[in-house]
């Protein structure tokens, strides 16, 4: 489900909600977020930017780990989003589900100049679990949430896809 972060600012001993306004490019956002990943209050350790996937060289912007080693996938838009946004990050997430853990730490060790185990046990505190990438979760990051994106993530379910050749149903339809 999506929800709204107001952001405060302290003005004469008095709390004041400073006015929504957009990054002037997604790189910036990401740059803060890289930075700082406490910005987006989880619980994550950030393990890769702009990471490949095979699909025609789209990239994740972020891609990160939570507490029981699963991978966080984030997508950044700077305005508002579009369905297509919701259909990228399930094509991200398609992948990403697929990485083995050598596949995950070489990713980690390009952005982070160390081994996955290591950076983990910074992180957490505890060493990395045995099982590592059996779930993963999508964060989409925007200013603004258009109608249809809203409606796709809040329904979403599994959704099971049945194939078959059209000369079948054809027969089927015929008979």
């Amino acid at each position: 489900m999506a929800f709204s972060m107001k952001l405060w600012k302290v003005d004469s001993e008095k709390l004041v909600e400073v006015d929504k306004s957009r990054p002037d490019r997604e790189q910036r956002l990401e740059d803060w977020i890289v930075n700082d990943p406490m910005l987006l209050d989880m619980e994550i350790l950030l393990i890769g930017r702009q990471v490949i996937t095979p699909y025609h060289n789209n990239k994740i912007d972020l891609l990160a780990m939570d507490g029981e080693a699963n991978l966080v996938i984030i997508e950044l838009k700077r305005d508002r989003t579009a369905r297509e946004v919701v259909a990228q990050t399930l094509d991200y997430a398609s992948w990403v589900k697929s990485l083995s853990y050598q596949e995950i730490d070489a990713i980690a060790h390009d952005f982070l100049g160390k081994d996955l185990k290591e950076a983990f046990a910074v992180r957490f505190g505890f060493p990395i679990p045995e099982t590592v990438n059996s779930s993963h979760s999508m964060v989409i990051l925007a200013s603004e949430l258009d109608d249809t994106s809203e409606r796709i993530v809040i329904g979403m379910i599994v959704v099971n896809m049945v194939l078959f050749p059209l000369d079948k149903v054809r027969k089927l339809v015929v008979s």
